[in-house]
C-alpha cells in the first residue's frame, strides 16, 4: 500500500535538504535515510527514521561529536512536531486534538506535513552552529 506521506516527504524535503548541500547516503534499512554534508572540515549529517510498523509517522534525528581521539562521544537529539520522547511527538497525519477542534479537521495533508518538517529544520542547524535548542528540538 503507498504511503503519501512517505511519498510527498520524498518529493518536497529530499531536493529542500540537498539545495542545503546534503547528499543522501546509501542505506540498508529502508526504515532510515540519512543525508550528509561536510562543511570546513565538519560533517553534519541527520538521517529519517520511519516507523517501524509502516505507519505515516516520522522522525529527524541528528548528532554531533563531542570531544576528541578516545574520549569523544555523539550528542544526538531529534527534531519533532514538539518536544518530548512518546511517538505522538513524531512528524505524523494526526492533528493534535485542540487543534483539530479549533479546525474541524483531525487529519494535516502529507504537505502540511513536510512544510512543518522544512519550517523547523533550521532548528537544527542553529543547534548544530551554537547548540540552541528550538521548542522543536528533543536531545537524547
Amino acid at each position: 500500500m503507498p504511503n503519501p506521506l512517505r511519498e510527498t516527504v520524498k518529493q518536497k524535503f529530499y531536493p529542500f535538504a540537498e539545495a542545503r548541500g546534503f547528499s543522501r547516503v546509501k542505506s540498508n534499512n529502508a526504515l532510515f535515510t540519512v543525508f550528509r554534508k561536510s562543511d570546513g572540515g565538519v560533517t553534519y549529517e541527520f538521517e529519517l527514521q520511519w516507523d517501524k510498523y509502516h505507519r505515516p509517522y516520522f522522525v529527524l534525528n541528528f548528532g554531533r561529536p563531542e570531544g576528541s581521539g578516545v574520549q569523544t562521544r555523539t550528542k544526538r537529539g531529534r527534531l519533532q512536531r514538539k518536544r518530548g520522547g512518546p511517538m505522538s511527538c513524531w512528524f505524523n497525519l494526526r492533528k493534535p486534538w485542540l487543534e483539530a477542534l479549533q479546525t474541524w479537521r483531525i487529519r494535516y495533508t502529507p504537505d502540511e506535513v513536510v512544510e512543518q518538517l522544512m519550517t523547523f529544520f533550521p532548528e537544527i542547524e542553529a543547534w548544530w552552529s551554537c547548540g540552541t535548542e528550538g521548542p522543536h528540538v528533543y536531545c537524547i
